[in-house]
């Protein structure tokens, strides 16, 4: 379980930045190029363990342009780990979608990204069901710049009419 929510956080706390308010793939080619350093903090919480996670995100598009693809090393509580995130936009629906697998065979996990029409706040969405309860994992990431957002994590367990906070901090890409 520790495993999966660290890697939710960290797969869902990718930088990603929008130039316009239309909804395109072309979005998602913003954020490749260069290596996307994160440091951050957990807390301890129902869902989360106190602990500083750091890691790296290297990314760039798929051969034909329709998926980005992310390679990232994580050391979560001094262990290291890798994940693979990808993301893609739905033309049809205007939607935007991420998907993150890990080299333990772990059941892929699947959400949707909403962005604000300025582009600037971004929402990572994901529900499960633990112990036969439904929870909600959030991740947020705020655009200061084009190489730089905070992010935070947060769970809800009466479907988002309150959030309690599982930890932050920050990517700033290096060029």
């Amino acid at each position: 379980m520790k495993a999966f929510l660290i890697t939710l956080i960290l797969c869902t706390s990718l930088p990603i930045f929008a130039a316009d308010n239309k909804p395109s793939a072309d979005v998602l080619g913003r954020w490749v190029g260069g290596t996307w350093p994160l440091e951050g903090k957990m807390l301890d919480s129902d869902y989360s363990k106190a602990m500083t996670v750091t890691g790296v995100s290297n990314c760039a598009w798929s051969p034909d342009h329709v998926f980005v693809v992310c390679d990232q090393s994580i050391i979560a509580d001094g262990k290291p780990s890798r994940d693979l995130s990808i993301f893609a936009f739905d033309p049809e629906t205007g939607t935007y979608h991420f998907f993150g697998l890990s080299p333990s065979g772990d059941r892929p996990r699947a959400g949707e990204v909403t962005i604000t029409s300025e582009g600037t706040h971004w929402e990572y969405l994901t529900k499960t069901e633990i112990g036969g309860k439904p929870v909600t994992f959030r991740t947020i990431n705020e655009f200061r710049t084009a190489d730089h957002i905070d992010w935070w994590s947060e769970y809800s367990i009466d479907n988002g009419a309150h959030w309690v906070k599982m930890g932050g901090g920050s990517e700033k890409r290096q060029k």
